[in-house]
């Protein structure tokens, strides 16, 4: 039993004492949600869908209202959240999660929970006439190729704003539509800055200029607000393959005698004459390595001599003469020769090879053209592989589905299209 009450305490001490976030805490918190919203804002899975621009500027609108909240109350101190502030840091922790889950695992679920993220705008509660934004419908703004990038906000008491703009790098864009629940904002490209190279987005603000109460005092509201640039050329891409080529295999060398004798010479010393021919053709259906045949040794008594009448791939062929001595009675000749040579055929091993790497875009199909076949073996594509901007590394295969790029196989030429797969431009 004491047992039991022991285990009871300390589980609700934890809780308790999980439950309690300091303002300091929390804002520290809140900067790293911020960190990580900017981050994903910047990765080619961005391009892939405009839900992770719509959930994670959403993501900063309530991140930024917390702060607000936490600064204008506690501050950055020792002291507890409140009640309210601790379910919306909560609601705020538990959403972000979800959010990396969506883009990591499922990025076609991403719109549920930006749907979710939307509601916890929608509750908020805020002053009667300060004009609210819960919903972002972002546009893809492609570096050097998109001429605009355009967005729609969606809220309400937009109609009470005595004025409303986009603050972009110190200029001021005003929505090219408006209604009371509705900003439809157009902005050229050249007013977006260009940034670092290793930065994919503009850091912009929706202000809101609004009166508050009986007395019309003013208010300004500041909305963060990121535009993801995604650059042009999305990764760097290299095809991966392998083709049976010719190559000659050689055999060992191979060696080949022949002999030639006569008898004796008569009386009177006339001598005896031979002539031995040889004649070999290539075994197995190979061929004659014809550079390789060569006399290794010669061997004569009393005269003689060899020659070589062919040495082509199919056929070696030629003789060896011996005779007697020219002497009465003289002994008989004798002549031998070994010459060597070697056999070849031709195999097809597999080579391994890579293709020079390119560039990809998510604008147009990059084309990769494979070698001809040789002797009608065809290249085979082993696998491609997609470097991106943001340092991820993505493999493509004919068998296997991508969820950003599709990968084809011309039948004809065999040549390798890669596609991005979700074209989403202006």
């Amino acid at each position: 039993m004491k047992k039991l009450l022991f285990t009871i305490l300390l589980g609700f001490c934890l809780n308790n004492c999980y439950s309690q976030v300091t303002g300091a805490a929390a804002l520290i918190a809140l900067d790293e949600i911020d960190a990580t919203m900017t981050k994903q804002l910047q990765t080619i899975d961005n391009l892939a869908t405009n839900a992770i621009g719509n959930a994670g500027n959403m993501m900063l609108s309530l991140s930024a209202r917390l702060r607000k909240d936490i600064n204008e109350t506690i501050g950055n101190t020792d002291k507890v959240l409140r009640e309210n502030q601790l379910a919306l840091f909560n609601q705020i922790q538990n959403l972000s999660n979800d959010l990396d889950t969506a883009i990591k695992e499922d990025i076609d679920n991403i719109d549920v929970v930006a749907t979710k993220i939307s509601e916890t705008l929608d509750n908020l509660l805020i002053k009667k006439k300060e004009p609210r934004i819960f919903k972002y419908e972002t546009g893809t703004f492609i570096k050097d190729y998109s001429k605009y990038y355009a967005f729609k906000v969606k809220g309400k008491n937009f109609d009470q704003t005595k004025e409303m703009y986009v603050e972009l790098n110190g200029k001021k864009i005003k929505p090219v539509q408006t209604n009371y629940n509705e900003l439809v904002f157009r902005i050229d490209s050249a007013d977006i800055p260009s940034g670092r190279a290793d930065i994919y987005y503009a850091d912009a603000k929706i202000v809101f200029h609004w009166h508050k109460g009986l007395f019309k005092t003013k208010k300004i509201k500041q909305e963060p607000f990121l535009i993801p640039i995604a650059p042009l050329n999305i990764g760097d891409l290299t095809v991966f393959y392998e083709q049976k080529l010719p190559e000659l295999k050689f055999s060992d060398y191979i060696s080949y005698s022949c002999q030639c004798s006569t008898g004796p010479s008569d009386w009177l010393g006339n001598q005896r004459r031979n002539t031995v021919a040889f004649n070999l053709n290539p075994t197995g259906g190979r061929l004659f390595d014809s550079n390789s045949v060569a006399a290794v040794s010669w061997e004569q008594r009393h005269g003689g001599g060899h020659s070589f009448d062919f040495k082509t791939e199919q056929q070696i062929k030629g003789k060896i003469t011996c005779k007697s001595d020219g002497r009465p009675r003289g002994g008989g000749g004798f002549s031998k020769l070994t010459f060597h040579y070697r056999e070849m055929e031709t195999i097809y091993p597999i080579h391994k090879k890579q293709t020079a790497t390119q560039k990809i875009t998510s604008v147009n199909p990059s084309i990769v053209e494979l070698p001809d076949p040789v002797d009608s073996n065809r290249p085979n594509i082993n696998y491609a592989l997609v470097k991106t901007f943001d340092n991820k590394e993505i493999v493509l295969t004919p068998s296997k589905a991508d969820k950003l790029f599709d990968l084809r196989i011309n039948p004809v030429t065999d040549d390798i299209i890669i596609s991005w797969k979700r074209q989403q431009l202006q």
